[in-house]
């Protein structure tokens, strides 16, 4: 499909007054028709413009593209140097099937003037700006340009014996705009209730849900070891069965915070099919036990973040706030107040009506379950009748622009009569 330049048709109307006798059209009598004097009407200028570069680009959804960049040719006008308000340049983009001048769902935005163009010729300025597509798919990128008061006109390509606007604007010659989604980060909060509870009967079911996910990284509370070389490792077993189940490669970094039940070396996990870096363990005040806060860097296909997890007191709501004070703390120290996203999961013993929520949301940090199911209590503990929610997955974003998405509770339905945890894990997106 091909769009012309319209033509402007000045007509001239003449006034005919009431028939006089004799034939006169009125006027004065002497049979000569009355006539409207010469109007001199400006003609719009000349214009010429072309889309210039790329020809093809891509980006995602969200993302302004790379500089866009069109040339613009108004008789007697240009260069402006950017300098006339009457020269209006504007860059959109939108679908491929519905080209811009006959429908409304393209989005536009000024061009800003290039001062610095190489190449243009001395009769032409040469303008630039960026789009941002808001949904994914193969789209096309366009130009206008109008002067005054003049039409619009829609540029088309000038190069490979192309002539620009010169011969109409068409689908077929726009640059195209491809654009993807933004990779989401998958993030898992689960406590593994060490390795009680049938742990044998459990580990598929916890291996099968997480392979289902293939979660960029997962906070575990309660990895259990049995002390001594021959002794069981619920964490070694679960990473295990879950590169065999998905025949991925997971790193795992791990600290021991207290013996639990007389027996297990109890502590906090983080595991990733990304390369998890810089990890560190930090203490916390003590409570019943003492607790940590293990923190590891990892590359996602979202960006690089600082993944953490935490394992709150489970007796008093007074060392829990210091704990979590102690948790911010840390966390400002280590990761400051740089660009670096944060996702911090845990089980934190108590729900969004202690002082932990509060103390967290006023340290930048965004609770996914509360961002994304406001009203919604989405309990996690006890597994088996769940009353309350004490497990949480919370983003800091930082610099980056890391938003919330989707959260879900996982392992909510038992399998022949066997939970996966005495908690329901949670699974968020972050994009």
């Amino acid at each position: 499909m091909t769009w012309q330049r319209g033509l402007v048709i000045v007509a001239a109307i003449m006034a005919c007054g009431p028939a006089t006798p004799g034939g006169d059209a009125g006027g004065d009598g002497d049979g000569d028709a009355d006539t409207l004097p010469d109007v001199e009407v400006d003609a719009p200028p000349a214009m010429w413009c072309a889309t210039q570069w790329p020809i093809e680009t891509t980006t995602q959804v969200g993302v302004p593209t790379e500089p866009l960049f069109v040339r613009v040719r108004v008789e007697g006008v240009t260069p402006t140097g950017g300098a006339d308000p009457a020269l209006l340049v504007e860059l959109g983009h939108g679908p491929s099937e519905e080209p811009p001048p006959m429908f409304s769902t393209w989005s536009w935005s000024r061009a800003e003037h290039n001062a610095r163009c190489d190449g243009c010729p001395t009769d032409q300025d040469e303008f630039m700006g960026t789009v941002t597509p808001d949904a994914a798919g193969d789209l096309i990128w366009a130009a206008r340009v109008r002067y005054g008061d003049g039409m619009l006109m829609y540029c088309d390509r000038a190069d490979g014996g192309r002539t620009g606007s010169r011969d109409g604007w068409t689908v077929s010659d726009a640059p195209r705009l491809t654009v993807t989604e933004r990779p989401s980060l998958q993030v898992v909060s689960l406590n593994l209730r060490c390795l009680l509870d049938e742990w044998d009967r459990r580990l598929p079911i916890v291996v099968e849900a997480l392979a289902d996910i293939e979660p960029d990284v997962v906070g575990f509370q309660e990895a259990c070891a049995e002390p001594g070389a021959s002794g069981r490792d619920n964490l070694i077993e679960l990473v295990s069965a879950l590169e065999a189940r998905t025949g991925l490669t997971y790193s795992a970094v791990r600290t021991v915070t207290h013996r639990a039940w007389d027996t297990y070396d109890e502590g906090l996990a983080l595991v990733s099919p990304h390369e998890l870096r810089e990890h560190r363990a930090v203490d916390l005040p003590a409570g019943a036990f003492p607790r940590k806060v293990l923190l590891a860097r990892v590359t996602t296909p979202a960006g690089e973040v600082v993944a953490a997890t935490t394992h709150l007191d489970h007796q008093s709501a007074e060392t829990r706030a210091a704990q979590a004070a102690a948790l911010v703390a840390v966390l400002d120290e280590l990761v400051g107040t740089s660009d670096d996203a944060l996702v911090l999961t845990g089980d934190f013993n108590e729900g969004p009506s202690g002082s932990v929520h509060p103390m967290l949301r006023g340290a930048g940090f965004v609770d996914l379950w509360d961002a994304l199911r406001p009203g919604e209590p989405g309990p996690t503990f006890p597994a088996d009748d769940p009353q309350e929610r004490i497990d949480s997955i919370w983003l800091r974003p930082g610099g980056s622009s890391l938003v919330p998405v989707t959260i879900e509770r996982i392992l909510e339905n038992p399998v022949d009569g066997v939970t996966g945890s005495d908690h329901l894990g949670l699974w968020g997106v972050v994009r």
